[in-house]
């Protein structure tokens, strides 16, 4: 596939295309002298759907015009497309590809129905999630794993979200030490104690937490889903 497409690919939720866009990435990094991976990845992101959208745009016009000549399916539209035209291909191959050939929609319900004004809460980002969202949007290898100067890359511009972050994930373990040891009394009373407990049941992740020691445990403390290499 070509690796515009395959970037742009991944982008949309294809799983395979993580190498193109992390080697993408680096180059990007490297003639841009850039340290941010996480802009990086952004930019080239960019660049493949801007270097593809004609194609895209192409591919779209044709299958409309061959499902409304020859009265036929979208899926056989698209094979019979790619058959016509090689450069074609890769778009009808791809099933998490760009490309999204709809019917014409309906033309929206419409209802008379009055609501009162509603101005929604404010609530601020969990530093957890928002971490977590940085860290599971990387590149993949196809094991499925990142590597921890990926993870560094992309956490070097967020100091104090992942401080924020540990401090959350410490307040959870320590109010779980509590449960866990029985402890009698209230929350604040048995606190202190049950947070060095947290601390010595997780010490990487309390090296990060006291000095900014990145390591892959500590990330696996702070989010246990995550899979990552040294």
């Amino acid at each position: 596939m070509d690796t515009n497409l395959e970037i742009v690919s991944y982008a949309d939720g294809n799983p395979n295309g993580g190498a193109a866009v992390d080697s993408a990435a680096r180059q990007y990094m490297t003639e841009h002298s850039m340290k941010d991976y996480g802009a990086a990845v952004k930019a080239v992101i960019t660049e493949a759907r801007a270097a593809v959208a004609e194609d895209v745009k192409e591919f779209r016009q044709r299958t409309r015009a061959y499902m409304s000549e020859f009265k036929i399916t979208e899926g056989e539209a698209r094979k019979r497309v790619a058959q016509h035209d090689p450069r074609m291909k890769a778009l009808e191959q791809d099933p998490f590809g760009p490309v999204m050939v709809t019917d014409t929609q309906p033309p929206p319900a419409v209802a008379d129905v009055t609501t009162k004004p509603w101005t929604p809460p404010v609530h601020e980002p969990i530093a957890v999630i928002q971490i977590a969202n940085l860290l599971f949007g990387l590149p993949r290898d196809e094991f499925g794993f990142i590597e921890l100067s990926q993870a560094a890359e992309a956490l070097r511009s967020y100091p104090d979200i992942l401080q924020k972050a540990v401090s959350e994930k410490f307040d959870a373990y320590t109010r779980a030490e509590i449960s866990i040891q029985g402890m009698a009394g209230s929350v604040s009373e048995n606190y202190p104690r049950a947070f060095d407990a947290a601390r010595r049941r997780y010490p990487a992740l309390s090296a990060l937490y006291a000095s900014g020691r990145l390591s892959s445990q500590a990330l696996r403390d702070l989010l246990p889903q995550i899979q990552i290499n040294d």
